[in-house]
C-alpha cells in the first residue's frame, strides 16, 4: 500500500514538472516570436523615399565597383540595381566613361 502510494505521488511528480518544463518552453516561445512580430512590423513601417544623385565616374569606376558602394536592402540584388543604373542613364553596355556624371538612385528614411 505504502510502494503504491509513493508511485502515485512520483506520477504525479512527474506530471507537474513535465508540465511546468512545457509551459516554461511554450512561454519562451511565445516572447521569442513576439519580439520576431515586433521587428517585422517595425520594418514593415519604416517609410523610406527615393532619391537620384549624380555621381562623378572617375578611373577604375565600374557599374559593379558603384552599385557595391551605392546599393540598399530595397533591391533583392546587385544586378537588379546596375540594370535601374544603365536603365536611367540609358546604357547599352557595361563600359563607363571617366569624367562624365551618371545618375545612380538611393533610398533615405529622410523625407527631403
Amino acid at each position: 500500500m505504502m510502494k503504491r502510494r509513493r508511485n502515485t505521488r512520483n506520477r504525479r511528480r512527474l506530471q507537474l514538472l513535465t508540465m511546468f518544463i512545457c509551459f516554461l518552453l511554450c512561454t519562451g516561445f511565445a516572447v521569442q516570436n513576439s519580439a520576431r512580430k515586433i521587428d517585422a512590423e517595425s520594418d514593415l513601417n519604416r517609410i523610406t523615399y527615393k532619391y537620384y544623385k549624380s555621381y562623378y565616374v572617375e578611373t577604375g569606376d565600374s557599374l559593379w565597383s558603384i552599385a557595391k558602394e551605392n546599393i540598399s536592402e530595397e533591391y533583392a540584388n546587385i544586378g537588379e540595381y546596375i540594370a535601374e543604373v544603365k536603365d536611367i542613364n540609358h546604357l547599352k553596355g557595361n563600359t563607363l566613361t571617366q569624367g562624365s556624371h551618371i545618375c545612380i538612385p538611393y533610398y533615405s528614411t529622410e523625407h527631403k
